[in-house]
């Protein structure tokens, strides 16, 4: 544990070390649109890939689905790394230090093995991989006053949201002062919460349990300009061209709301009531307060006209479908 860890144990009601905090959140306003509040988040659930070298940019362009060429330290971008078959093995939002250091930031439990993954290249490239989650802080702020370049506290890049949320990303040294200027103006809110806004956001994460499974299409990732079909060519990039210009897509990622959610988890199938055969899978799932639960399902088109679903081993549910804000 270090010591960020241990600042962290003295001011959150519920955090053991792992990758999961929480707050005293009851009073969380889980429908409010931030009028007239200001949340953080600590994401103690990320980690990141430093991309370090003279051939970084160059070596990542031929392996994520995004272009880097829209890559600076004032933009950020979203992308993925797929399968030669065309899976997205991980999402992640990529964020340039300088003009050879790139940071990767995605789920905690991917980062093994995904520079695992990259290191299969990278032989061929003046880079070097190196898991720096230790290294590097990240919070995420969710705010009703606008937050720039010049008034974020943070000396590495910031990712904008389309939603207006924000992920910024500090040194660990940095951190607990980071901590105690955001606690001055907004409130802390842990984990789940942050996971909440995510999906009202329609924002999936790949973790361990859905990684390799997903076209890129299937999880919006083309809503998000997370996909370049002008760039060139990238692994898997042959399937995920083919299904934007020859293909039909059968599966998409859909926002629902539920009720009764009990040991509802990532990767859990979806199946019609009755039947065992899956049409879909869990992306994300959160409390979103008066007993109802939200949820991102990757379903296919007969799943998605269906109003009940059996989700993992549990009960049929009666299935609530939400609109997302990038699909009118």
């Amino acid at each position: 544990m270090n010591n960020w860890h241990s600042f962290l144990q003295l001011q959150a009601p519920s955090f053991l070390g792992g990758h999961s905090i929480s707050f005293d959140e009851a009073s969380f306003n889980y429908t409010a649109d931030l009028e007239g509040c200001s949340y953080f988040s600590p994401l103690v659930h990320l980690g990141a890939i430093l991309v370090e070298g003279s051939d970084a940019r160059k070596f990542l362009q031929g392996q994520v689905t995004c272009d880097l060429n829209e890559l600076s330290q004032d933009n950020s971008i979203c992308g993925a790394c797929c399968s030669p078959k065309g899976r997205a093995l991980v999402n992640f939002q990529l964020h340039e230090i300088d003009d050879q250091k790139l940071l990767v930031v995605m789920h905690h439990s991917l980062v093994i093995s995904m520079k695992d993954e990259l290191s299969k290249y990278a032989a061929f490239f003046k880079v070097q991989l190196v898991d720096v989650s230790d290294a590097y802080i990240f919070f995420g702020i969710a705010s009703n006053y606008a937050i720039t370049k010049d008034k974020a506290p943070f000396s590495c890049s910031t990712f904008h949201y389309n939603d207006g949320r924000i992920l910024a990303v500090c040194t660990l040294e940095q951190a607990e002062s980071q901590w105690l200027e955001l606690k001055g103006s907004s409130s802390p809110i842990g984990t789940d919460s942050w996971r909440l806004l995510d999906i009202q956001s329609g924002l999936a994460l790949l973790q361990e349990e859905t990684s390799g499974i997903f076209i890129p299409q299937m999880l919006n990732l083309d809503y998000l300009n997370a996909i370049s079909f002008k760039k060139g060519c990238y692994t898997g990039q042959e399937i995920v061209a083919r299904m934007k210009y020859l293909g039909t897509l059968k599966r998409r990622m859909y926002r629902v709301a539920i009720t009764d959610a009990a040991s509802l988890c990532t990767g859990m199938p979806c199946c019609f009531p009755g039947t065992e055969q899956s049409v879909g899978s869990v992306i994300s799932a959160a409390y979103a307060g008066n007993d109802t639960y939200q949820l991102l399902l990757v379903l296919t088109d007969d799943a998605a006209n269906k109003t009940q679903l059996t989700i993992g081993s549990g009960n049929i549910k009666e299935i609530e479908y939400l609109s997302l804000p990038y699909i009118k």
